[in-house]
């Protein structure tokens, strides 16, 4: 009938087969974890104007309050306007939020009154007109968040 060679080859091979689905399946798992696991983005969107009413073009970034274990996510301002999509935006919870204003050199020259480029962008720049406001959100997790923001210029 078997001889002891030919039973111990077969158990060898079960068990082999038996451990490698194991691992593989253990695998598959652990990478279904790290794939789907973790914090979600959410779609963001808002504006930012001056409490004068004017909107400018720069960038607004939300950045993990302590404690808040989320991604950054930083999107462009346009005309006071800006969006973020599940892909790039923030997760829910607190945030501290940086607004940056950008501004052309032709925008600064104008401001001063001067047809000449100044000595230094950055000191033309401080006497125009605020370019930074450091501000904080809590991004709710109920769907589309809008967020705006009216600064002090």
């Amino acid at each position: 009938m078997w001889d002891r060679a030919a039973i111990g080859a077969t158990v060898f091979w079960n068990h082999r087969r038996t451990a490698l689905v194991g691992v593989l399946l253990g695998l598959g798992i652990l990478l279904e974890g790290c794939g789907k696991g973790g914090v979600v983005r959410l779609p963001v969107h808002g504006t930012v104007a001056l409490s004068n009413g004017e909107k400018f073009s720069g960038t607004i970034a939300f950045l993990p309050a302590e404690g808040n274990p989320g991604p950054a996510a930083t999107a462009t301002l346009s005309d006071g306007g800006y969006q973020f999509n599940r892909g790039d935006g923030p997760a829910a919870g607190p945030h501290r939020v940086i607004v940056r204003r950008t501004v052309s050199k032709r925008t600064l020259l104008e401001s001063r009154g001067s047809k000449t480029p100044p000595a230094s962008t950055a000191t033309a720049a401080g006497a125009a007109a605020k370019m930074e406001w450091t501000l904080s959100a809590d991004v709710a997790d109920d769907g589309v968040y809008q967020c705006d923001f009216t600064l002090e210029p």
